[in-house]
């Protein structure tokens, strides 16, 4: 599956440019690859980022604009030649990249923000989309759509004849006309193509997508106030800026294939499958979650901080991270927020699974970790718990944590003589096989991963109560077959 492309026309603010790149990538889910359009003449976009593509204008190359502007003596208006050609400079450059993107693409101006995800622009059943609105020109008023966002559907566009760019009616001239009174830009030649080609052209507008967006206005054309561009860029930080978190790592663990909603680097998956189908014996889905934990627990030069989610259970801010050095230092762990159990924990257990087992685990808890003991017993009547044993702490205090689910399943597969399916098998009624679509054997085998979940849940409230709490995030479940990690 080719990835959707976001195109950007660049002038001279390669800043601008480059923040506008990390905004899209902070707020939506969509793995888009960019291509640069560069036409600056003293600043080009020299940057060097993932998945961004250049092409290079900048003395002409692609497009003389000179020559071009040449066979149309008078007719461009002085201001716009004085403003880098303005909108006749941008027309001509996405004309171009319709040839370059013949699958369509979202066209963002270089002096935008992204402030929310905006991936549901990208809709081929529509001409284009975006947002529409009535532009009041020196002489005349026309409708365009917005050129500062947008989805350009190229491929409709062509097959329904739309012609794009025509410099007669990008100047607006009217007849017996030798200078412009206004001229139109992309948006009103797209828009006036979308409506004067054929009837099943249709342009879908969202009026409020200027709420997914700030605008810097001029910023694709102002070559002198380069400070006060880096100014607005500070002063609207939040919106670009993602901490490398180089001190960090947060796992994903897995079972099985799957396609990651996450794209930062800070996440690694870790699939379970290579460690075999069994650990000493056991099947694997016994201890879940925490034979991950365990087998990353046993690496060599660990970052400073390290962290846990699931295939399909994220933190809320996903690859928009927090500096979560900061973070820690602050509140000492990362958790889900709490989940209402509407009941005790213990109740709850109960419900779904042979509560026996969970007795066993706190015999074991209250014989060994006194000290842990307090907090694991105050968990077990309260009616919420952090779910998904998800965290993100300092390392030497998170292999504390994991020392300890580990010893503690280890040590209740022990007493129960090694073997939960043949516990499962002996005691079907009181796993409540057949009951729920859901407790099934293989789900209710999975006793070690339950009881690290309450481990990890009461460690959160034991050690800090002041976590910093993220909502939980469930992607949904049918995965996608040809995951390469």
């Amino acid at each position: 599956m080719k990835k959707k492309t976001i195109a950007i026309v660049h002038y001279n603010t390669p800043e601008l440019t480059e923040a506008a790149i990390l905004s899209v990538r902070k707020h939506c889910q969509e793995d888009y690859q960019f291509l640069i359009f560069d036409n600056s003449d003293k600043r080009p976009f020299n940057r060097r980022m993932r998945g961004v593509k250049v092409i290079d204008n900048t003395k002409g190359q692609i497009i003389d604009f000179e020559a071009e502007l040449a066979k149309y003596p008078d007719k461009e208006w002085n201001m716009a030649k004085l403003s880098n050609h303005g909108s006749m400079k941008h027309i001509w450059s996405v004309q171009k990249l319709w040839e370059l993107l013949p699958d369509g693409f979202i066209l963002l101006e270089s002096d935008v923000l992204i402030t929310k995800n905006f991936d549901f622009l990208w809709d081929e059943t529509f001409a284009a989309c975006g947002k529409v609105e009535r532009f009041h020109g020196r002489r005349r008023e026309h409708d365009r759509l917005l050129p500062w966002l947008c989805y350009l559907n190229v491929p409709l566009l062509v097959k329904n004849g739309a012609r794009y760019f025509d410099p007669m009616r990008a100047w607006n001239l009217q007849p017996g006309e030798n200078n412009p009174g206004n001229w139109w830009d992309t948006g009103a030649c797209v828009l006036d193509d979308i409506r004067k080609t054929k009837p099943e052209l249709v342009c879908r507008c969202y009026a409020e997508l200027d709420r997914y967006y700030i605008h810097y206005h001029g910023g694709s054309w102002r070559q002198a106030d380069v400070e006060n561009q880096k100014a607005w860029l500070e002063q609207h930080r939040a919106l670009w800026y993602t901490p490398e978190n180089k001190d960090a790592k947060i796992f994903v663990c897995t079972h099985t294939d799957f396609e990651p909603v996450v794209r930062h680097k800070v996440y690694e998956v870790v699939d379970v499958r290579k460690f075999g189908d069994k650990e000493k014996g056991v099947p694997g889905p016994f201890y879940s979650e925490l034979l991950h934990m365990y087998k990353v627990s046993k690496r060599k030069n660990l970052p400073k901080y390290i962290g846990l989610v699931q295939y399909r259970k994220y933190f809320s801010f996903l690859d928009n991270l927090p500096d979560i050095a900061a973070v820690i230092e602050q509140h000492g762990m990362i958790t889900p927020a709490p989940v209402d159990l509407r009941m005790p924990m213990r109740d709850q257990w109960a419900t779904w699974g042979n509560v026996e087992d969970l007795d066993i685990a706190t015999e074991i808890v209250n014989e060994k970790y006194p000290e842990f003991a307090k907090a694991w017993n105050a968990n077990l009547q309260k009616t919420s718990m952090h779910p998904g044993s998800l965290h993100v702490m300092k390392t030497e205090d998170w292999k504390e944590m994991v020392a300890v689910a580990w010893d503690v399943t280890n040590e209740y597969l022990k007493r129960i003589g090694g073997d939960i399916d043949k516990r499962i098998e002996a005691n079907p009624e009181k796993y409540h096989i057949g009951q729920y679509e859901f407790t099934d054997q293989p789900n209710e085998r999975r006793v070690g991963g339950n009881i690290c979940e309450r481990i990890v849940s009461a460690w959160a409230d034991w050690k800090y109560p002041n976590a910093a709490q993220y909502k939980l995030v469930i992607t949904a479940e049918k995965v996608a077959p040809n995951f390469e990690q």
